[in-house]
C-alpha cells in the first residue's frame, strides 16, 4: 500500500515518534512517504495515496491547537476527496482531543474519510498504532 505521513514538528520527541511511525510501516512492506509540512515549498497532491497519515504535536498555552504549517497544508493540498486517514498527536495536558478533533475537521472539510485516530505519548504506541493500522491494509481498501 502507498502511505503518506505528513506531519510538523518542533521537537525531537514528535520526530521520534514520526519516525518510528515510518519505520514500523515500511517493514510491514508499504511503501511510505514522508512529508514535513515545514520543509514542504510546493504543496503536492495526495491522490496517488491510499492511506494518509496526519500528525502534529497539541500547541497553545491551554492546548487544543495543532501546528499553523499543518493547517496550511491541509487546506491548501488536494487529492484528500474520499481518501483514508488516520491523526495522530502528541499530547498536552490539556486541550490533547480539541486539538484531534480540529484536525480530523479540517481533513473531513477537504473529502478524507477519518479512520483512526490516536494520542501518542511514546515509541512503544507509535509502534503499535502503525503495526495495526499497517496490517489492516487488506481491510482498508
Amino acid at each position: 500500500m502507498r502511505i503518506a505521513v505528513v506531519y510538523s514538528s518542533r521537537s525531537r520527541k514528535f520526530d521520534g515518534i514520526t519516525r518510528t511511525i515510518l519505520a514500523t510501516l515500511q517493514s510491514q512492506g508499504h511503501t511510505v512517504d514522508e512529508i514535513r509540512t515545514e520543509k514542504v515549498t510546493r504543496i503536492p497532491s495526495l491522490f496517488q495515496y491510499e492511506l494518509v497519515f496526519v500528525g502534529s504535536a497539541v500547541e497553545g498555552a491551554w492546548g487544543g491547537k495543532f501546528s499553523e504549517s499543518l493547517e496550511s497544508f491541509i487546506k491548501k493540498c488536494s487529492g484528500l476527496q474520499g481518501k483514508r486517514s488516520v491523526v495522530f498527536v502528541y499530547p498536552r495536558p490539556l486541550g490533547t482531543s480539541k486539538a484531534m478533533k480540529r484536525i480530523m475537521k479540517r481533513l473531513e472539510e477537504k473529502g478524507s474519510i477519518v479512520i483512526d485516530f490516536r494520542s501518542i505519548k511514546t515509541v512503544s504506541q507509535a509502534r503499535e498504532f502503525a503495526r495495526r493500522l499497517g496490517e489492516r491494509k487488506n481491510r482498508l481498501l
